[in-house]
């Protein structure tokens, strides 16, 4: 039921930010543009989504699935030409009087609305899922539609990979991947992500092309939690344990303690160490 509320309550924000967002805009003396104003408010909504991944009220996969439409969002909102916001008008007071009006109407009448329709256990979780499942479909095809109108945008094309991945199109995904080459050579994630899909569809093995990738994310970053991560499966799969402890050491130390990911890292460390000192046994028998 938490992650139903959740989601209803990040529905009725992007609702309120719609309407109000048009009345709030700035006058001329402010300069603020429309795409600036999308990215702050992205911005503000991932910021939103990575702290109920950390409440415990969203799964990891519901984060990741909802941060790549929030990112197909931007995408959309910032293809058209950028351009100043709207000058100020003698009635941008009444406006901002009304912006507010909404802001704090709205989610009242959700709430009250919700309550007033049937309970909580009445509702189908599964309903707001294919909902949203669907709402990616669209978004995906209309940002297909206009990489087919411009194809040159290496962006968009990181962007679609990492949609088709999350949707399970593998194949589409690593096509699209490799015409967004400009874009993810200096990416630490969409390297990272890039390598992930690959071993994905070699039978999770990390040797060739998904080690490279990782290897150029860690040159970009050295501390990147996934590149460690993959850097130490790429160790632990050849059979240098004490590489694997060391990449997983270190991944370890930048993990928040306690956390769900830094739990599963020990895990993986603690079976590098026993393997790594099975290994020394044996090399040790007479």
């Amino acid at each position: 039921m938490s992650i139903f509320i959740a989601l209803i309550s990040a529905l009725t924000l992007l609702a309120v930010l719609a309407l109000v967002r048009p009345l709030l805009r700035p006058g001329a003396h402010d300069s603020v543009s429309s795409q600036r104003l999308n990215a702050a408010i992205y911005k503000d909504q991932l910021a939103a989504l990575d702290r109920d991944l950390a409440s415990g009220a969203i799964s990891s996969a519901d984060h990741e699935a909802t941060r790549d439409e929030l990112q197909l969002r931007l995408l959309d909102d910032t293809a058209a030409p950028d351009a100043p916001a709207a000058s100020a008008t003698p009635g941008f007071w009444t406006a901002r009087r009304t912006a507010a009006l909404i802001a704090v109407l709205l989610p009242l009448l959700s709430v009250g609305t919700y309550r007033w329709l049937g309970e909580p256990a009445a509702l189908n979780p599964g309903a707001a899922q294919e909902a949203a499942r669907l709402q990616i479909t669209q978004m995906v095809a209309s940002l297909e539609a206009k990489l087919k109108a411009e194809p040159n945008n290496p962006q968009g094309w990181a962007m679609l990979a990492r949609s088709y991945k999350v949707m399970g199109r593998l194949d589409e995904a690593e096509q699209a991947y490799a015409k967004a080459t400009d874009a993810i050579r200096t990416h630490p994630d969409l390297l990272v992500d890039y390598a992930e899909l690959l071993a994905m569809k070699a039978q999770h093995r990390m040797d060739g092309r998904p080690e490279e990738l990782v290897r150029q994310a860690l040159a970009i970053d050295p501390e990147h939690p996934s590149a460690l991560m993959m850097s130490g499966v790429v160790a632990y799969q050849r059979g240098d344990f004490d590489g694997a402890v060391k990449e997983w050491e270190k991944l370890l130390s930048l993990l928040e303690p306690g956390s769900e990911d830094a739990r599963m890292t020990q895990e993986s460390l603690d079976e590098a160490r026993a393997q790594s000192a099975q290994a020394r046994a044996q090399k040790t028998r007479p």
